[in-house]
């Protein structure tokens, strides 16, 4: 077994609907991995805080078919830049995404105001940059 099975056996919500990865350090590889796993169709909420994943490991996740129900997302202290806001800016597969944490990044005010404009994350009712 993977250590990715060990994390979903032991984290995720026995409806499916939540995973907390808080400081795993699964780092892009790992997230390149969640964003291939079918049985994540049903999550809600999914926190990668701390985990390091950068602007590669939040296209992974962005552009996975298996979140597009993700309501509540955490990136906080992921070392995300501008890129990464950008992909989350234009992500088709987040409609339905109403909050991002993205505080301990290296967002820019411009990356920040690209995600403030989306219209792709039409949804979105609060999104965090500072403590």
């Amino acid at each position: 077994m993977s250590r990715m099975d060990d994390l979903l056996r032991d984290r995720l919500s026995s409806d499916g609907q939540v995973l907390n990865l808080k400081a795993q350090y699964i780092r892009e590889v790992g997230a390149k991995e969640l964003a291939q796993r079918e049985e994540l169709s049903n999550l809600r909420a999914l926190d990668l805080s701390q985990n390091d994943i950068g602007d590669d490991g939040v296209k992974a996740i962005i552009d996975s078919p298996h979140f597009t129900k993700l309501r509540t997302l955490n990136l906080a202290a992921n070392n995300i830049s501008d890129k990464g806001a950008h992909y989350l800016a234009t992500a088709e597969n987040l409609k339905n995404l109403r909050s991002i944490q993205l505080v301990i990044n290296n967002i820019s005010e411009e990356g920040e105001k690209e995600l403030r404009n989306s219209l792709s994350l039409a949804s979105l009712t609060s999104l965090k940059f500072s403590v």
